[in-house]
C-alpha cells in the first residue's frame, strides 16, 4: 500500500515497486541460507553461496578488484558468520533467530552510511566473525587458522570504522587494531572459556575484544569530533575496566596446554 507521507528506507517516498523487491530479495535470500542449514544440511553451500553474491565485486576490471574486495569485506564476513552461527545453534530456536538478524543486516543495516550506522557495521561484523570462530569447537584446534581468520576480520572492522573519518593513518591504524586482536586471541586459545546462550557457546574472548573495541571506538569519535575531555576519558576507561573485571569475575577459566 502506498503511504505518500511516509518514507520507507529510500529516498524517493512511499512504499514502491523498488522497495518491495528489495525486501522481497533480502528477506528470501536469508530465507534460503536457513533452509540450507537448518533442513537440508548445506552448510558448505550456504557459504559458497554468500560469496557469489558478491558477484559484483569482480564484475569490473581486474585493476579494481582488490579495492572492491575490501570494501565489501564487512559484508561478506557477515554473511559466512550468520551462516555459521545458524549451523552452530541449529539445535535451539536461536538458529532461526540468526536468518531474522541477518535480513535486518541486510535491510536496515548494511544499507546505512552515517557514522553510527558504520560504527554498528564494524561492531557487528568483528563480534559475530569471531564469535563464529570460537563457537566452531573443530576450528579452535587450529590456532593458526583461527588466528588468521580474527585478524582479517579484525582487520577489515577497523578499515571500514576509520573509513567514515578523515584520518590519513588508517591503514596503520587498522593494521595495530587487528594485531591488538591477533594478540588476544593467541592468549585465548590457551585460555578459553565459554558462556552457553540458547546452546551458542560464546567464547569470553568475543566479549573482551568488544569491551575494548567500543572502549577506543567511542573515544576515537570523540577526540575526531573535538569532544574529548579528560572526564570522558576517565568514564569511558572506568567503564570498560569494570566491564572487564566482571568479565573476569564471572569467568570459570580452565587453561587449555
Amino acid at each position: 500500500m502506498l503511504q505518500a507521507k511516509k518514507s520507507f528506507w529510500g529516498k524517493r517516498p512511499g512504499f514502491d515497486t523498488g522497495d518491495l523487491l528489495h525486501f522481497g530479495v533480502n528477506v528470501g535470500f536469508s530465507l534460503v541460507l536457513g533452509a540450507m542449514v537448518l533442513i537440508w544440511q548445506l552448510t558448505p553451500l550456504a557459504i559458497v553461496l554468500v560469496l557469489l553474491s558478491k558477484w559484483r565485486t569482480l564484475a569490473v576490471q581486474p585493476r579494481f578488484w582488490v579495492t572492491n574486495i575490501k570494501a565489501n569485506l564487512v559484508d561478506v564476513v557477515v554473511g559466512v558468520s550468520s551462516v555459521g552461527l545458524m549451523h552452530q545453534s541449529k539445535e535451539s530456536t536461536v538458529a532461526y533467530a540468526w536468518i531474522g538478524l541477518y535480513a535486518i543486516w541486510l535491510l536496515f543495516i548494511k544499507p546505512r552510511s552515517s557514522a553510527l550506522w558504520i560504527s554498528i557495521q564494524a561492531i557487528t561484523a568483528q563480534t559475530l566473525g569471531i564469535t563464529m570462530l570460537f563457537g566452531s569447537t573443530e576450528l579452535v584446534k587450529h590456532a593458526v587458522l583461527v588466528c588468521a581468520l580474527s585478524w582479517v576480520v579484525s582487520w577489515a572492522a577497523a578499515r571500514h570504522y576509520f573509513s567514515n573519518y578523515d584520518e590519513p593513518h588508517y591503514r596503520a591504524l587498522s593494521l595495530l587494531w587487528s594485531f591488538i586482536t591477533l594478540q588476544t586471541v593467541w592468549f585465548a586459545l590457551h585460555w578459553v572459556q565459554y558462556f552457553s546462550v540458547g546452546g551458542l557457546l560464546i567464547a569470553s574472548v568475543t566479549i573482551f575484544i568488544t569491551i575494548i573495541s567500543l572502549t577506543l571506538g567511542s573515544l576515537y569519535h570523540a577526540y575526531k569530533n573535538d569532544k574529548l575531555t579528560r572526564n570522558l576519558v576517565i568514564e569511558n576507561t572506568l567503564l570498560s575496566v569494570i566491564s572487564v573485571a566482571a568479565l573476569l569475575i564471572s569467568s570459570g577459566w580452565s587453561p587449555i596446554l
